[in-house]
């Protein structure tokens, strides 16, 4: 049984013109153009950084980071794909250079300590079938290389094909499928040995 299922939010009509255009006010500094990219991508850029760091706050911090650095790029927006993928490379790449930053701190850091760690992130957006993992997905993902753990977001998390994953991370198909496999080979491992190390234990039927 697959632990991830692929989800695609709701498409936007393709507007190549209107997109150009929009990145040009945005890289001339146009506040409302600026505003319209920045409410345009935030729900999206929030669910990648939640994917991929352990904690809230750390996820919080870090689109702040990722939308200051879409904005700072806009210039570089050449408009042969969609806004989106331009911004999930963007976004991806400094997410994972944040946590390779804070990847000491969070090892010394208790995972219980944020329960709610996953709450609108991977767990809703990639419609997870194991509701009874033993640990936090979170803390299976950091265990991923960065390369899988990219390639597993892209397709689950922001609904990228394997052809947009390939453009967006500048390899083959083949090197995206065998991410996304060996992602996934990973996942099953480490949870069925949590299963057996550290088996839930079963709530009790109360009798009248």
């Amino acid at each position: 049984m697959d632990t991830v299922k692929s989800t695609r939010e709701p498409s936007r009509a393709p507007d190549p013109e209107g997109d150009r255009r929009l990145m040009e006010l945005v890289a001339a500094d146009d506040p409302n153009a600026q505003r319209t990219l920045v409410q345009r991508l935030l729900p999206r850029v929030r669910r990648a950084t939640r994917a991929l760091l352990r904690h809230r706050a750390d996820a919080d911090d870090a689109t702040q980071l990722c939308l200051l650095e879409v904005l700072g790029s806009a210039r570089n927006f050449r408009g042969s794909g969609s806004i989106e993928a331009w911004s999930d490379r963007i976004t991806i790449r400094t997410t994972l250079r944040q946590a390779k930053r804070q990847r000491s701190r969070l090892q010394r850091i208790d995972a219980g300590t944020e329960p709610d760690a996953l709450s609108g992130g991977v767990a809703a957006d990639a419609s997870l079938t194991a509701a009874d993992l033993p640990r936090g997905l979170e803390e299976y993902l950091s265990e991923l290389s960065d390369a899988r753990r990219e390639a597993l977001v892209l397709r689950h998390v922001l609904g990228h094909s394997i052809d947009e994953i390939a453009a967006i991370t500048e390899v083959s198909r083949n090197t995206v499928k065998d991410r996304l496999v060996t992602a996934r080979q990973e996942l099953r491992k480490m949870i069925r040995r949590d299963h057996v190390l550290h088996p839930r234990a079963r709530p009790t039927r109360r009798t009248a």
